[in-house]
């Protein structure tokens, strides 16, 4: 808390801005406003002490300006599905990305118009979207079971790291139907650097420079999609099912350089995220060796025969331990708006440009609603806990809510459950300590430090006889 002389400045200062929003709770803020309460912890865990101590809505000053951190998932649900959800654009996550991605991609579009554009050609958001994602299950098998089978030989692994790139060559052979070569992995980490080093940013982005060698890897990055797309167009696959091919043949119209942003935007938006959530899943799975073993028994079971959606899809358990690990330990703890004009929120009229914070930790961890919430316990999501707490439902919302949530919520979660299916089947993820991590933060992604390990295979052949995935 700010000491009195810091308190008394900020009331000489501003004491009359604060009269308005005399009727909401909330720290009492210094010459800095509240901001000093984010420059040590991580912004989810200050919005879910926020959330214990302050109820649904707490007061926040950004310096001069007013803001509100929402726990209460009424208020969460009028900003992000609600009519009025329109009056809330985004937040600075825009302008801080943009330079990594591309303006074809709706991680920086505005509302209205221009967000429902480019939501519209988006590639998972098409009719023919979910027999696209039905096809993706055994592509993305074989490709996780050759990357276990290359971890299985390092003595000792950073989980972060190593999932991280399996994850990048699983969505690889779901995008473009192969592997990528490591030069490309590399220049996705460049570009994301950037966008990293402009979000956590403490300078206005003016004064922020990007790393060296930025605009050359963004020129590759998506020259290297540009060339494919042009080569798919002069040698069509008609029965190849990657996210390319199929794209190509629903919608031809399609200009290449939009087609070859957009799948470039599929790394940005889950291989850090879905990375991030597997390394949770583990390091809880080792803390909670009954339900590991439930994991590994409905694995084995899976890798008799092919592995298809319809025998994913009717994978229970693996389904609970995807989304236990996303309550839990969401990658993404944070969702930022600010009104375009002066709005009506909480029973005060908030600035155009305040500071509206959103973070699932709370909620996802409420006493009120969860039973054992600081527990692990997938056998939550069975006998109808998926109908009660549906994915983007008040107290579960780790892709967000509303009709601006992840475009690639769907995708995430295949991905999660044929990660988990693949890998318990050939291995035991062991990890050498179960104590809590320590959690970093990366392109607006939850980084865990310090989680390493080993793969131990279940079988002597565990992870050997599955077809090659070639790499480019």
């Amino acid at each position: 808390m700010p000491n009195l002389l810091s308190r008394g400045l900020f009331n000489l200062f501003f004491g009359s801005r604060r009269k308005p929003f005399a009727a909401l709770p909330g720290p009492q803020p210094g010459v800095l406003g509240t901001a000093g309460d984010f420059l040590g912890p991580q912004p989810w865990d200050v919005c879910a002490r926020y959330g214990r101590e302050y109820g649904g809505v707490t007061l926040i000053w950004m310096g001069p300006s007013p803001g509100v951190v929402l726990n209460d998932p009424a208020l969460i649900a009028e900003v992000l599905e609600s009519p009025r959800r329109m009056e809330f654009e985004k937040g600075n996550i825009s302008e801080q990305v943009r330079p990594t991605v591309t303006g074809d991609t709706v991680f920086i579009a505005k509302l209205s118009e221009d967000w429902a554009e480019k939501r519209r050609l988006e590639p998972m958001e098409q009719p023919w979207s979910p027999e696209w994602l039905a096809a993706q299950v055994q592509p993305m098998q074989t490709a996780i079971a050759e990357s276990v089978e290359a971890l299985l030989a390092e003595p000792s692994l950073d989980y972060t790291a190593a999932l991280r790139r399996l994850t990048f060559d699983a969505f690889a052979v779901a995008a473009v139907g192969e592997k990528l070569p490591s030069s490309v992995f590399e220049d996705f980490l460049l570009l994301a650097k950037g966008a990293d080093a402009r979000i956590q940013a403490k300078l206005p982005l003016k004064f922020v420079s990007l790393p060296k060698g930025f605009a050359e890897a963004k020129t590759r990055f998506y020259g290297h999609f540009a060339d494919r797309v042009r080569a798919a167009r002069k040698s069509p696959k008609p029965h190849a099912v990657d996210l390319l091919s199929w794209s190509l043949r629903e919608t031809p119209g399609i200009e290449d350089q939009v087609l070859a942003h957009l799948l470039g935007g599929v790394f940005y938006g889950g291989v850090f995220s879905s990375s991030t959530t597997l390394v949770g899943a583990f390091h809880q799975l080792q803390k909670y060796p009954d339900a590991e073993a439930q994991l590994a028994t409905e694995a084995a079971t899976l890798a008799e025969g092919a592995l298809t959606f319809e025998k994913l899809s009717g994978a229970q358990w693996i389904e609970a331990v995807a989304y236990e690990s996303l309550r839990l330990l969401p990658a993404v703890r944070v969702f930022t708006r600010t009104p375009s004009a002066d709005a009506q929120l909480a029973g005060v009229m908030l600035p155009a440009g305040s500071m509206i914070m959103i973070s699932n930790q709370h909620l996802h961890r409420d006493p009120a609603h969860w039973t054992d919430p600081e527990g692990f316990h997938p056998a939550r999501w069975l006998d109808g806990g998926v109908a009660r707490d549906p994915l983007g439902s008040g107290h579960f919302f780790p892709f967000g809510r509303g009709p601006r949530a992840c475009v690639g919520g769907a995708f995430a979660m295949v991905f999660l459950q044929t990660a988990l299916a693949t890998i318990g089947a050939r291995v035991k993820a062991h990890v050498d300590s179960t104590e809590p991590f320590e959690e970093g933060f990366f392109f607006g992604v939850v980084l865990p430090k310090g989680v390493t390990g080993r793969f131990i295979a279940r079988h002597p052949q565990a992870a050997r006889g599955t077809p090659a995935v070639h790499t480019a």
